[in-house]
C-alpha cells in the first residue's frame, strides 16, 4: 500500500505547477460565469462546482477550517487539515490563502486575489488525480479527462438535508463514478474502477462546501472501505470571540 506521506514524491514540482494552472483556470471560469453566453450548456454538476460564487456568504476577514482524513489500510490512514484565510478581494470576490495539508503531505496552492469559487474543490480533486496516478502507475492526464467527462456527462445531483453547526441545512449532493465503465485499463486500475465521489454543497454554510469524499469498497477480503474525506469544521471571523461549526 502507498505511504500517503509520499504520495506526491515524483510529482512534487510538477504538481505545484499544475495546481497553479488548474486553480487559476477554475477561478477564471467562476469569475466570468455570469458573463458566459451559453452557460446553461454546462451540466448542473459543473455549474454548481465551477460556476458558482461559493465565497459570497463568507464575512471577511475569516478562517475556514476543514478536516481531511484518509481511512483504510493502516499503512496509509491519516488525519490532517486544510485552512483557508479569507479576506476582501482585490476587485471582486475574496482574497484567499490556502494551507492544504501539513508536513510531508503539504501541497502548494497559489493565493487567489479575486476568488468566487472555493479553492478546496479543485485542490481536493487535484490531490486525488495525482494520488491515483502514483498508486496505479497511470497517467494523471487520463484521470483528469475521466473526471472532466464524468462531471459533464455522468454526475447526478440530489437535494437533501445535512447537519452543520448543530442544525439542519439544505444541501445538493453531486455523485459520480468516473471509472466504473472503464474497459481498456480495468485490470490496471483494479479497485479504483469502483471509486465513488460524493460532493456535498450548501448555500447555508460558509464557503459553500460542506463535504467532499471518495470511497472505494472493501477489496480482497478486507473489512473496511477506503475513504478520503474533507469536511467543514468551522468558520471563524478573525478577531471574533466565537466560531461556527463543530
Amino acid at each position: 500500500m502507498i505511504d500517503a506521506r509520499k504520495t506526491f514524491g515524483p510529482f512534487s514540482k510538477f504538481a505545484h505547477r499544475l495546481a497553479l494552472v488548474l486553480v487559476a483556470s477554475v477561478f477564471t471560469l467562476a469569475a466570468h460565469a455570469d458573463e458566459t453566453a451559453g452557460a446553461d450548456d454546462f451540466s448542473q454538476a459543473n455549474r454548481l462546482l465551477f460556476m458558482t460564487d461559493h465565497m459570497s456568504n463568507v464575512e471577511t476577514p475569516a478562517v475556514l477550517k476543514y478536516s481531511f482524513t484518509r481511512q483504510g489500510d493502516k499503512n496509509d490512514s491519516f488525519d490532517d487539515h486544510v485552512d483557508l484565510d479569507v479576506a476582501k478581494g482585490e476587485h471582486v470576490g475574496k482574497s484567499v490563502k490556502v494551507d492544504f495539508l501539513s508536513g510531508d503531505r503539504h501541497r502548494h496552492a497559489p493565493d487567489v486575489g479575486n476568488a468566487r469559487g472555493n479553492p478546496v474543490i479543485m485542490m481536493f480533486l487535484q490531490n486525488d488525480v495525482l494520488s491515483l496516478a502514483e498508486r496505479t502507475g497511470g497517467s494523471w492526464r487520463y484521470f483528469q479527462r475521466r473526471m472532466k467527462f464524468a462531471f459533464e456527462d455522468e454526475a447526478t445531483v440530489e437535494e437533501g438535508k445535512a447537519e452543520y453547526d448543530g442544525h439542519e441545512v439544505a444541501v445538493k449532493r453531486i455523485s459520480l463514478q468516473p471509472f466504473k465503465q472503464e474497459k481498456a485499463h480495468r485490470e490496471a486500475l483494479g479497485s479504483e474502477t469502483e471509486k465513488r465521489y460524493v460532493i456535498t454543497l450548501s448555500d447555508e454554510v460558509p464557503g459553500g462546501v460542506l463535504e467532499m469524499r471518495s470511497e472505494i469498497p472493501p477489496q480482497n477480503g478486507a473489512s473496511n472501505k477506503t475513504v478520503e474525506r474533507l469536511a467543514l469544521k468551522s468558520a471563524q471571523r478573525v478577531g471574533a470571540e466565537s466560531a461556527t461549526g463543530s
